[in-house]
């Protein structure tokens, strides 16, 4: 017994699905006892959940915490990605859920192929509704953001033309660096699997995390040079290769952060177009 063909039906996820099609697909679903939590931050998605009685609260680390009322499903973009969870889910006392492991409902809709094109459509549908209103946010953010710049500026110019008093200049240096920081040219982007990016060192080659205009951050298999080393290797760009070098700005476990020297502008355009190009996998045309 798994939940009914009505609840299920609310599931954007299976929307278009008849009322037989919902009771096979209800019949997949498990009911989860006495695991609290449902799953926790960087841990493998496997399952998917439905909320149908009580409530489960989402927590991320360091952001929000939100609350889950029924009907609602959980974790599925994760779990049918096999992306690890970047939240906790907490069921509270009194509560009903069910778990579905991807793979099981992977070899139903495989063998159900019409009802696996339906499934797919709606998730395609999901995910671009999600990407559209994630580009909203960062517009408004990205909005907001300008205008701070705007006003970090008016305020550095401001104690500029004022009288010198002790406070002058840690205010300006303070502003300075904000402005500096806030720069677009220190956006980093996380390489997409599409576009595979590494470093090549004289000790081995190391994935990168991000990678900005002027800064690249990798994961060491070996302890990293100490902060203020200068290092050079050469970037592997989704195959362009650009030779790199620079000190060693952050060091925190096996991952290292480093601050790019100048490039040519062969190389600086090399690099461009990869940011560029990583970053259009973000946008929604």
């Amino acid at each position: 017994m798994g939940p009914s063909a009505s609840e299920l039906r609310t599931i954007p996820l299976f929307h278009g699905f008849g009322d037989d099609e919902l009771q096979e697909v209800a019949d997949l679903w498990k009911h989860v006892d006495d695991k609290n939590p449902l799953f926790d931050v960087n841990e493998p998605a496997t399952s998917l959940y439905l909320l149908t009685k009580g409530e489960v609260l989402l927590e991320r680390p360091g952001d929000d915490t939100f609350k889950l009322s029924p009907p609602a499903l959980i974790g599925e973009l994760g779990a049918l990605t096999g992306l690890p969870r970047s939240t906790r889910a907490i069921v509270q006392p009194g509560s009903t859920v069910w778990a579905l492991p991807a793979k099981r409902i992977q070899a139903f809709l495989g063998e159900h192929q019409e009802l696996g094109v339906r499934f797919l459509v709606n998730l395609l549908g999901i995910v671009a509704d999600k990407v559209h209103r994630d580009q909203r946010r960062i517009a408004d953010m990205r909005s907001n953001l300008i205008s701070t710049q705007k006003e970090l500026k008016r305020l550095r110019e401001l104690v500029l033309e004022t009288v010198e008093t002790p406070l002058s200049a840690p205010v300006h240096d303070t502003l300075d660096k904000l402005i500096t920081h806030n720069r677009r040219v220190n956006y980093r982007v996380e390489p997409p699997p599409a576009l595979a990016a590494n470093v090549r060192f004289d000790s081995g080659t190391a994935p990168i995390a991000d990678i900005s205009r002027t800064h690249v951050t990798v994961h060491l298999p070996q302890n990293p040079p100490a902060q203020g080393t200068w290092v050079s290797g050469v970037a592997l760009l989704a195959n362009t290769e650009v030779p790199i070098s620079g000190r060693v700005h952050r060091v925190t476990g096996h991952k290292m952060t480093i601050e790019l020297d100048l490039m040519i502008d062969e190389f600086a355009a090399a690099l461009e177009g990869y940011l560029t190009r990583a970053q259009l996998l973000d946008i929604l045309c």
